[in-house]
């Protein structure tokens, strides 16, 4: 019981500290939409998707991996992280060099500052292993007061430079302190509670580098293939609509994904138990649960959203977005889908089935190119909307049904039996 206590505080604390940021988002991210208009806009949603992608490439599918070795070894966990800085700001730096040049070749003045300012603050995310430890140690509170701390400076900044009229391209500067300051702070804090000051061995740091990449390689291809197949309606827009078109979708995209960090919390403080249970079918009935808490909250966010969607998008954003109304609920139920194919990603995980991860999301890219091809191509905004949600429910069912006999259709199964429904509904609890 006290474990679960403890893991439900964790959770409010994950929730909290992400509801802060997605408040954060908004502000900035409106104001800025509000200024450039759709069409620039839209050019700075291709940068931030493009830098996403080389974040999670230097992660190199390590999050998983440490959540999981700290969640089983506090100390082997704190070395492991240690040992990730140097490849991680290796290859984050070698690909995003081109990258800006690109956005410097072929892009305006003002979106090249905002791709230099994005690209700064992915890294910063991209080295941001501490927040991962935090959270495998229940510990998520200190995430989410080191967030309110970068928050209120960024958006203190943000105000400054819009009360006095300054030169927009200063906006970029906030982007950059709302991931610095936090990453400072959880790096202090884990240099305080780490008691083995000395530096790692070389031989143990090569060991453990190859550790990470060999372990990483399948995850981080997984991992890679899901920033892909989430994107490619992003670089499909771009190609074949306009880039005003690709700002509309980004803002529905922004507001259709941004309640999913309740989940991603519910979630994500699961995991322990999960790859802690011995059982495998108490393990299963945790996972049936947690996909059962899911749908209820995408229920009643989906309703909201239905309702309410246009309204928060001509408020944030302003009438030139009111187009993004028109895809905002398919979005959402997509949201839904996506989560509940994370949950059945972690539960695969338990078994080590990274491999099978690697080879389905492998899959999964090549299906959606040519299904956000044909949908965009033919019907417009709402067809990459829809393609999105076809994707999701592909990734999520048919193309996990082939992993250890079937297992996750098991799962499905189970989360779906009414009589269990039911039954979680009235009790609630894990």
């Amino acid at each position: 019981m006290l474990l679960k206590n403890k893991i439900l505080k964790n959770a409010i604390w994950m929730i909290l500290e992400k509801t802060i940021s997605i408040v954060g988002l908004f502000l900035v991210t409106s104001y800025v939409a509000k200024y450039v208009g759709p069409s620039i806009f839209g050019i700075i949603a291709l940068a931030t998707a493009t830098f996403q992608i080389i974040q999670i490439v230097a992660q190199l599918g390590n999050d998983n991996i440490i959540f999981k070795r700290i969640s089983r070894n506090k100390n082997s966990g704190r070395q492991l992280i240690k040992s990730t800085f140097l490849i991680r700001t290796f290859i984050y730096i070698f690909l995003s060099i081109p990258t800006l040049w690109y956005f410097h070749s072929y892009k305006n003045e003002i979106t090249f500052f905002f791709s230099i300012a994005i690209c700064i603050a992915c890294y910063f995310t991209s080295i941001d292993v501490y927040s991962i430890y935090n959270n495998a140690i229940l510990k998520s509170k200190l995430n989410t007061v080191a967030n309110v701390i970068g928050l209120s400076i960024g958006l203190s900044l943000q105000y400054i430079i819009a009360y006095n009229k300054l030169n927009p391209i200063l906006l970029s500067i906030p982007i950059i302190t709302t991931t610095l300051i936090p990453l400072c702070i959880r790096l202090y804090f884990f240099r305080k509670e780490d008691t083995n000051k000395k530096n790692i061995n070389f031989k143990f740091l090569i060991k453990y580098n190859k550790y990470i990449v060999i372990s990483g390689l399948s995850i981080v291809f997984s991992t890679l293939s899901v920033a892909i197949y989430t994107r490619i309606n992003q670089f499909m827009i771009s190609s074949l609509e306009s880039d005003y078109v690709l700002g509309i979708y980004s803002v529905a995209v922004t507001l259709a994904t941004a309640w999913a960090f309740i989940l991603s919390a519910l979630i994500n403080s699961t995991l322990p138990i999960i790859f802690s249970e011995k059982s495998d079918t108490k393990s299963l009935n945790i996972t049936a649960n947690l996909n059962i808490i899911v749908i209820c909250i995408s229920i009643c966010v989906l309703v909201f959203i239905y309702f309410l969607g246009g309204y928060f998008i001509n408020l944030l954003f302003g009438p030139q977005y009111s187009k993004a109304s028109d895809i905002l609920t398919i979005l959402c139920l997509s949201t839904m889908v996506s989560n509940l194919g994370m949950v059945s990603a972690r539960f695969i995980v338990r078994y080590s089935g990274y491999a099978f991860l690697s080879k389905k999301m492998f899959i999964v890219v090549v299906l959606s190119i040519p299904i956000s091809y044909f949908m965009i191509n033919y019907f417009g905004l709402i067809g990459a909307a829809y393609s999105v949600l076809i994707i999701e429910l592909l990734s999520l069912t048919l193309l996990n049904y082939f992993f250890k006999r079937g297992i996750i259709f098991v799962l499905h199964r189970k989360t779906l039996s009414i009589p269990r429904i039911l039954n979680e509904l009235k009790n609630l609890k894990f």
